[in-house]
């Protein structure tokens, strides 16, 4: 976006001093969609203020691409909305209004604030629009979270030194601790997730949170499941998720969402560190915290934090899966590599994780760590199916050569031949047919027939 595209008036100017922008942040604005400058434009004329604040300006200095840019404005919601018809009333009650650009880019735009009386722990019961930058500014969490950019001067607000703290990696609330705590729960939460900042390592809290994060942990008592659970997966998803989630255990933050379903056992967290263990994911690390429950904890577990359907499905079936590994027979290894695709090789290696961390599931067979090499070796060099691993033949030509109709007992007979298929490299429908024909499926319970399973 260029300084000069437009002869557009300039917005009004915030109310606390602004320092010309550093180099990343200059590159950055220059890169901003052409839309927002048309919406900067309309703001401007308007004699209103508007400025880049939030998660897209730490990004940016971070070098960290950003999906979603915010935008502060001094002008009222409805003043807003006479500009912006089509403005979507995002949070209309607290000034937000999620505005369309005019290449289909959105932007959420809120009117400057003040706030206070969080009765719920979330939401503020009194809410004050005005035109003070550095007032809202003052409302928000930590203080890399509290710059804001003027896009036409390239000034940067910077009023509680949130990119001093970026610079030394430091996570530090705005203004005191304890307070900015109490109006929000969930920033428990965000504060630890902010620790992890991918190849940049893993930051520290300034002492002031440190602290506070500490004494105060019960204010996530507070805080609806459904948001725990969407800040707890983002950290779970991090580079230095181990580091971040020993660091919450150490200060008895986890005791607050997962009480009583899990033991924190110290070498938990150094297994997540396993060279191995690189690569796995949210879900499996997850998985990985609770290896040593139940399956009926664990599904306790997820039910309460209100994890999706899926996700809860997803997690359950990595926990049944440890301490399972397959035959190293080629067929062992095809049935296993076409059920599990993806997973196959990042489950050879969280279980050996399991095996050389001494944690224990309850139901650990007795492959060494040399076998699961051996396997994954194997593995690697498996050929790939000739068919691929999708059955070759359906219900309907079975029910043709068989006379069986539609029931339990045609899925039980489809699921079989697949098997078969997969474990024999079947490549055609004739040689599924001569298989068939070897079958005594007609004489045998049903129940007993394999599945395509691991």
């Amino acid at each position: 976006m260029s300084s000069n595209q437009t002869s557009a008036p300039d917005p009004i100017i915030g109310d606390t001093p602004g320092t010309p922008l550093p180099l990343l942040l200059e590159q950055w604005v220059e890169q901003l969609p052409t839309e927002l400058d048309s919406i900067i434009t309309t703001i401007a004329q308007a004699e209103g203020g508007v400025w880049v604040v939030g998660g897209a300006v730490r990004d940016a200095l971070l070098g960290v691409e950003t999906e979603d840019i915010d935008l502060a404005v001094s002008l009222d919601p409805l003043r807003m909305l006479e500009l912006f018809p089509n403005a979507i009333s995002t949070g209309i009650q607290y000034g937000t209004l999620t505005l369309r650009g005019a290449d289909g880019g959105f932007y959420e735009a809120t009117t400057l604030r003040t706030e206070s009386m969080y009765e719920d722990g979330r939401r503020p019961e009194i809410v004050d629009f005005g035109t003070s930058l550095r007032g809202d500014l003052e409302r928000r969490d930590f203080t890399f979270n509290a710059m804001a950019v003027d896009v036409r001067r390239r000034l940067l607000h910077d009023p509680y030194n949130g990119l001093r703290d970026l610079e030394q990696g430091r996570v530090k609330a705005v203004g005191q601790a304890y307070q900015r705590l109490a109006e929000d729960g969930l920033r428990i939460l965000r504060a630890y997730r902010f620790l992890d900042r991918g190849e940049a390592g893993v930051w520290q809290f300034d002492h002031e949170l440190a602290e506070a994060l500490k004494q105060h942990r019960t204010m996530l008592s507070g805080v609806t499941n459904e948001r725990i659970w969407m800040e707890w997966k983002k950290i779970l998803h991090g580079r230095h998720a181990a580091e971040v989630v020993e660091r919450m255990a150490r200060d008895e933050v986890l005791d607050r969402f997962l009480p009583g379903q899990w033991r924190a056992q110290t070498h938990r967290f150094f297994a997540q560190r396993h060279p191995l263990a690189a690569g796995i994911t949210g879900a499996e690390r997850f998985a990985l915290l609770l290896c040593e429950n139940s399956s009926i904890e664990v599904a306790n577990t997820l039910k309460n934090l209100k994890l999706s359907k899926k996700e809860r499905q997803e997690i359950e079936l990595i926990h049944r899966r440890f301490g399972r590994v397959p035959g190293h027979t080629k067929a062992d290894l095809r049935v296993f590599r076409a059920v599990m695709q993806e997973r196959s090789v990042s489950h050879l290696h969280l279980e050996t994780v399991l095996r050389e961390s001494g944690l224990n599931t309850g139901k650990m067979d007795d492959a060494s760590t040399q076998y699961l090499e051996k396997t994954l070796e194997e593995l690697i060099h498996l050929a790939p199916l000739r068919a691929g691993a999708e059955p070759l033949v359906d219900g309907h030509w079975i029910m043709q050569r068989t006379g069986l109709a539609k029931g339990i007992a045609l899925g039980r007979l489809k699921s079989w031949l697949h098997r078969l298929q997969i474990e024999r490299d079947l490549g055609t429908e004739e040689e599924v047919e001569d298989v068939l024909c070897s079958l005594i499926w007609n004489q045998d319970d049903h129940a007993n027939w394999p599945k395509v399973e691991f």
